[in-house]
């Protein structure tokens, strides 16, 4: 295929290190520091308890969003874990948390916001708590939060957990959400990360990206995809098995997915912004 001639913008390049959320990554195993994020838990099954945890162990705070709140209600958990797992707040509409979960958390104090907009999902509006409340989560933390020119990591970051799965079309009004929130700094300043057993997804800049792709056990696994959800978007990378030079992708044309992972950092430059899949490797680390 034939490069495409629209312009990407390389005058400046973003760092990513997605590496916090993989078992081998978590912030308690790492020297230097972890970025602060919040864990937001949605309405799905929880698929993989040990990581359920591991993800609440490091983060800052807690939400459930609406329904989440009942699938940590009825997990089989320790008191432990129970506290691990604890909510700072359950936001949303409030039509699916059941009465008695509802209940239940109020009456541990947690911050249960109704807000019956309709026009916007109970993901949104839990990154609208977020945002609202971050600048205190960052200032109250004992480290010294990273002071950074690169984007969303002076900020505090959200890691949705269950997001991509269940029905379709939920699936892909969460996908829409992640990149009109991404997009839209007046809604979530921080970076945006969904997480599943098998995977990671966020949204990547326009123009040159640099990601840390550690392949390992505990780490990541080797597939990856790159997928233009909101345009075509024309795409150069280096380090993947199947590297693109310029070539024009978009959904009814080429699409880059089930690409291979060949370097332990890999560079995406794309003219539109692009949804990156990493595939998470399900060992465990010796030492874990």
């Amino acid at each position: 295929m034939a490069n495409d001639t629209k312009k990407i913008d390389s005058r400046k390049a973003t760092y990513w290190d997605p590496t916090f959320l993989t078992h081998g990554g978590l912030p308690s195993k790492r020297k230097d520091v972890p970025p602060l994020y919040a864990v937001i838990i949605v309405n799905q099954p929880m698929e993989d308890k040990r990581q359920l945890l591991d993800l609440c162990q490091g983060a800052k705070t807690v939400v459930y969003a609406d329904g989440g709140a009942n699938q940590i209600f009825h997990l089989d958990k320790t008191d432990e874990e129970q506290q691990t797992l604890f909510p700072a707040a359950i936001c949303g509409d409030l039509d699916s948390i059941e009465p008695e979960v509802g209940e239940w958390y109020a009456s541990k104090h947690v911050a249960i916001i109704r807000d019956p907009d309709q026009y916007s999902t109970d993901l949104t509006k839990s990154l609208k708590f977020v945002k609202n409340v971050a600048h205190d989560w960052i200032s109250s933390t004992e480290d010294e939060p990273p002071k950074s020119s690169k984007a969303g990591e002076d900020l505090l970051n959200a890691v949705v957990v269950g997001g991509i799965g269940g029905r379709f079309d939920q699936g892909f009004s969460q996908l829409h959400h992640l990149y009109t929130a991404s997009n839209d700094t007046s809604s979530f300043g921080g970076r945006l990360f969904m997480i599943n057993r098998q995977s990671i997804c966020f949204l990547l800049h326009k123009g040159i990206n640099h990601i840390k792709t550690p392949v390992g056990p505990g780490l990541f696994g080797e597939c990856v995809g790159i997928i233009p959800i909101g345009r075509p978007s024309v795409i150069r990378t280096k380090g993947l098995e199947w590297d693109l030079d310029g070539q024009l992708t978009e959904f009814g044309g080429l699409l880059s997915t089930s690409n291979h992972i060949k370097r332990e950092r890999i560079e995406i430059e794309s003219s539109e912004r692009v949804l990156l899949t990493i595939e998470l490797d399900l060992s465990r680390p010796r030492n874990a």
